[in-house]
């Protein structure tokens, strides 16, 4: 049996000048992404059984020559430990430099993973590497090219999983960004989208034989099985930030052609204080999305500072007089007050009639994060947005959302298991 971790979005956050650090509230413990790092390497180091490290992507926070640096030592360090790290880098590791500086980055990385690759894209972009003898391992970087469908690297990709197929080999894949979208609402909240042609990109990749790719880039736990309209299966499985909620990372046990998932969680670390990882991450992350409420009446400049933990507040900053009424509204709008300015003649049930509807948004916020969406169908709150949902029929048969209800009930529901999963090759 072949064990492997993974770990996502490290974002090292390490700058020469003290000053230079945000010290305000963040969804992510940047400022405590040192400790962590070190925290689950050692973690990694010694586990006996397992002696592959795959990293995807933003491997630091704003791509300064100070944590490349550090971050290749620290991963020199566990090769020199006489393990692998296979990585990718991704938008985050560019920041400083700008996308031009993509093909020099992947050559400062090269020595984990592309330098033992039995194949590679002209200009690096994508690679592929045995794991152990009839496993492979696609890695796509996540630098340039984003938006342009189909990918450049997507020939590519298909032939070296033709390649694979023919050798008698299996394959999965590892990228940055997620492949489908790990919540219906992704594209709303992510800073450049998910456009169906990704999805596309994906169809084709599963169609030829790649069932599964490992993401991040989101910040979420989720996973997103799929069958294609051609009947072959795909899973996307994205994991949270290493230095964000819930502060997760993956687990592979792969057998055959057999692959059980898992998760676990980041050690406790002293800068924690008396809060576990778990704790710590979970009050930071409500944080920031409390301040926006209160923000948005009561201090815009909070509102746009925690606005801008998720998306550019530039487009709302005109409109700050709308942005102070909405606040007034929500910090007082009950789900059953919801129902009223929809029009009413809806059944709220009575144990969710005066939950805050901010206070539900706060919780899609952190739920959809951990993968842990709990308001089911029997639930008061997912009666209420079931409720909704038929009330707005008609608006999703205008924007091509056949069953409204369902759709909205996704927001809080999820019924998959965001922590575990078993794949085939």
């Amino acid at each position: 049996m072949l064990k492997l971790w993974q770990f996502t979005d490290l974002h090292l956050h390490l700058r020469e000048n003290p000053e230079e650090l945000d010290t305000l509230p963040n969804v992510t413990a940047v400022l405590q992404s040192n400790d962590i790092i070190d925290a689950c390497l050692a973690a990694f180091l010694a586990e006996p059984d397992c002696g592959t490290l795959l990293v995807s992507g933003d491997l630091t926070q704003h791509g300064h020559p100070l944590e490349l640096r550090e971050i290749k030592k620290k991963l020199r360090a566990v090769q020199a430990a006489g393990k692998r790290v296979i990585a990718i880098t991704a938008s985050h590791d560019l920041k400083t430099e700008g996308e031009d500086f993509g093909p020099e980055l992947r050559r400062m990385f090269a020595e984990f993973g592309p330098d033992s690759a039995v194949a590679m894209t002209d200009n690096g972009m994508a690679y592929v590497v045995m794991l152990e003898p009839g496993l492979r391992l696609l890695c796509v970087h996540d630098n340039e090219e984003r938006g342009v469908s189909p990918p450049p690297w997507l020939p590519w990709a298909l032939e070296q999983v033709e390649a694979a197929k023919a050798a008698g080999d299996r394959i999965f894949g590892m990228t940055h960004r997620p492949s489908l979208p790990p919540t219906p609402i992704y594209p709303l909240l992510s800073r450049d989208g998910l456009v169906s042609d990704y999805q596309e990109t994906t169809r084709a990749l599963a169609n030829a034989g790649l069932h599964f790719m490992l993401t991040g880039h989101a910040h979420m736990q989720n996973i997103a099985p799929i069958v294609t309209p051609e009947g072959n299966p795909y899973w996307d499985i994205n994991t949270s930030a290493l230095v964000g909620w819930p502060g997760k990372y993956r687990v592979l046990e792969i057998e055959g052609s057999r692959v059980h998932i898992t998760s676990r969680e980041i050690p406790y670390i002293p800068a924690f204080g008396e809060k576990s990882a778990r704790e710590y991450l979970k009050e930071a992350f409500s944080t920031v999305h409390r301040n926006l409420f209160y923000g948005m009446e009561y201090d815009f400049g909070l509102f746009c500072q925690s606005l801008d933990r998720m998306i550019p507040p530039d487009p709302v900053v005109p409109y700050k007089k709308y942005v102070r009424w909405g606040g007034k509204l929500m910090n007082r709008l009950t789900l059953k007050g919801l129902s009223r300015l929809m029009g009413g003649f809806m059944r709220i049930p009575k144990d969710a009639r005066k939950v805050l509807f901010r206070d539900v948004i706060i919780d899609i916020m952190r739920n959809t994060a951990s993968g842990e969406e709990p308001y089911g169908p029997d639930t008061g709150v997912g009666k209420a947005f079931l409720a909704y949902g038929k009330r707005l029929q008609k608006l999703g048969n205008k924007i091509g959302k056949e069953d409204f209800p369902a759709f909205w009930l996704s927001l809080v529901y999820d019924p998959i298991d965001d922590d575990e999963a078993e794949v085939t090759l």
